[in-house]
């Protein structure tokens, strides 16, 4: 396996493919190489190209809902640069994931924390307002106040369609519940 790693290293090397073009269509194949890459003198196109691979993979393992893979590539991206804001934001959507993931109360406020870093990172982004909303719901479901405001806020910035779409029915069944529940204890 370190033979065929060398071989592919040198053959890329010579013939002058893009690292960067690389990382974009086979990133697996370009991490294959990470080790052989940083024995030589990392410059400074290359380090970006393990970024985009890293990066690439880690979003891959994110929508699998494989948060610990996520996790250790944006961590490893986080490596060549410590500032990369990509990498740091997916860093704490998925930290926040696997903190919701467990369901315990403290945990829960813990993810909401780390969601919050997040939508600093991306200040136009409601994707971390949107998991806070949903990691309150598993909080109590009679947060409402706390529920329909992260709500309204995903709504109000940038969102995938489909996250749009549930947060708008969510945020309809939570002004609703909330509404019953007045009317009840009128």
């Amino acid at each position: 396996m370190k033979w065929l790693n060398f071989y592919l290293f040198i053959y890329l090397s010579c013939n002058n493919i893009s690292y960067h073009r690389m990382a974009t269509e086979d990133p697996k194949g370009l991490l294959l190489l990470e080790d052989s890459l940083k024995r030589e003198k990392l410059n400074k196109k290359t380090i970006k190209a393990l970024i985009t691979a890293h990066n690439t993979i880690g979003l891959s393992e994110l929508n699998n809902k494989n948060f610990e893979k996520a996790k250790s590539h944006f961590s490893k991206a986080l490596i060549y640069s410590a500032h990369d804001t990509l990498s740091r934001y997916n860093l704490f959507i998925v930290q926040g994931h696997i903190l919701k993931k467990s369901g315990k109360k403290e945990k829960l406020w813990n993810a909401i924390q780390t969601y919050h870093k997040a939508a600093q990172l991306k200040p136009n982004n409601g994707e971390p307002y949107f998991f806070i909303a949903e990691s309150y719901k598993k909080i109590g479901d009679k947060e409402f106040d706390l529920i329909s405001e992260s709500y309204q806020k995903a709504l109000k910035l940038n969102l995938p369609p489909q996250m749009k779409k549930i947060a708008i029915t969510e945020y309809a069944l939570i002004i609703d519940r909330e509404k019953k529940l007045k009317e009840f204890w009128k």
